[in-house]
């Protein structure tokens, strides 16, 4: 029989042969610099794709010692000294470094590991793209960072010209993630301001009358003062004259009048003083900066002190009635929903034409409070509704709405892991209720 006509490989050869060119295409595919070196900075052997990141020939490399490379002399240091590490310790040596190539800078990260008693494999990466990523990024953190301190600066410039206004309210610096409540502390400043101008007027008369009867009162009191001097020491027609003195002084400043007239002066300055404190205290708390941690808190009592704060943009043509029930204490951010109750208070204003309703009902009921705020308005539109909580959408005129009210209480709410929940018909009224758990809310990262 004649011999094999060619030549057929063996299963096990062609499988090995299949290996390697895996193996050899895998390796074609790195973008990294490969190099096998001896301890002492020697060049064994290397794979390189980009022979353009190589300060080199790749035909000078083999046989060349890393001092003999054009690179700073303090790098070459480094390499040595991580190479003897690797090799001496077995531990994989990390780490960073820059070099100019075609004279552009470039970025790389070296990772060398031991792979035979006196040698080491060094694995470099070109990382140019991603060092200049994490640049952009830090560049837009920076930027978001000055914008934090110029959106806290005016924050803090707003609360100063509300502390002069009330001559009591505390420096207060507002969070970032409430530039929606700045608009609304503005929009409620002026209404604040005309609400404590009428018992400050009264305040200042009543003062003015009083300092005239304490001048019409102190000959009295200073003829007074003679009589209970010591016993004996004023003869008995000193005495009588100074007696009669007295009576003409009473009568010639009406004294009767003024003793009349006393109590009432006081207790209306005394009410005037109370309800200047309420709107101060009121502004307090709507201002006050969030701590970041929850607070167990009386929604009822929220929602009177957030009406009393919007009170002068309801007066004139809203009634509110209230129907608050007993509630649990909740923990939560009270601030942040009372700037939803101003929202939704405020809106219900606008949205009535000339005269009408605001009801506001309280209830407890399973594991949740819920706060119902209806109004007697003109009521919106289907399509309306649908856009209701996007941010910027507005119905007020240019001006006279960020667009931002609904979809920051919409925030405020789920962060709270409760919901909102809104009917409205045109012509009907519209109402938001909120439903908020008896839970303790999520924590910010």
């Amino acid at each position: 029989m004649g011999g094999p006509q060619g030549y057929c490989m063996s299963p096990e050869l062609t499988a090995s042969k299949r290996t390697e060119e895996r193996v050899g295409a895998w390796i074609n595919a790195l973008p990294d610099l490969i190099f096998r070196q001896s301890v002492d900075g020697t060049f064994l052997d290397f794979i390189v794709n980009r022979p353009s990141e190589l300060v080199v020939s790749p035909e000078a490399l083999i046989g060349a010692n890393v001092r003999q490379m054009p690179i700073p002399p303090e790098l070459i240091e480094r390499i040595l000294a991580h190479l003897e590490r690797a090799v001496r310790e077995g531990s994989l040596e990390v780490f960073e470094y820059e070099l100019s190539i075609g004279g552009q800078l470039q970025h790389y990260e070296s990772r060398i590991i031991r792979s035979g008693p006196d040698e080491a494999v060094c694995i470099v990466r070109n990382i140019t793209e991603r060092k200049q990523a994490e640049g952009r990024l830090h560049q837009q953190e920076e930027e978001l960072r000055r914008h934090r301190a110029h959106l806290e600066e005016l924050v803090h410039s707003r609360t100063e010209k509300l502390s002069q206004a009330t001559r009591e309210l505390e420096e207060r610096q507002v969070q970032l993630i409430q530039a929606e409540k700045l608009a609304s502390i503005g929009q409620m400043a002026a209404g604040v301001a005309h609400e404590i101008s009428s018992p400050v007027g009264y305040l200042m008369s009543n003062l003015s009358t009083l300092t005239q009867y304490c001048s019409a009162m102190t000959p009295l009191l200073e003829l007074q003062r003679k009589l209970l001097g010591p016993q004996g020491s004023m003869p008995q027609e000193a005495r009588e004259a100074v007696l009669a003195q007295m009576a003409e002084q009473w009568k010639q400043t009406e004294m009767d009048s003024i003793l009349e007239d006393l109590p009432g002066l006081l207790l209306e300055s005394m009410e005037g003083a109370r309800r200047i404190k309420d709107l101060v205290q009121s502004l307090r708390m709507f201002a006050r900066e969030d701590s970041g941690e929850p607070q167990l808190a009386d929604l009822n009592e929220e929602l009177e002190s957030t009406l009393r704060m919007v009170w002068n943009q309801l007066k004139y043509k809203c009634t509110v009635e209230r129907d608050l029930g007993p509630l649990p204490r909740l923990r939560c951010h009270p601030n942040q929903l009372g700037q939803v109750f101003a929202n939704l208070l405020i809106n219900a204003a606008q949205a009535i034409e000339r005269q009408g309703v605001i009801r506001i009902r309280t209830w407890h009921e399973g594991k949740e409070v819920a706060v119902r705020i209806s109004d007697t308005g003109q009521g919106m539109t289907p399509e309306t509704l649908a856009r209701l909580f996007t941010p910027f959408f507005t119905t007020k005129p240019r001006g006279q709405g960020t667009g931002l009210g609904l979809s920051v209480s919409q925030s405020i709410i789920a962060r709270h892991q409760g919901r909102i929940e809104v009917k409205s018909e045109p012509g009907k009224g519209t109402t938001f209720t909120l439903f908020l758990p008896l839970t303790e809310p999520e924590e910010d990262p």
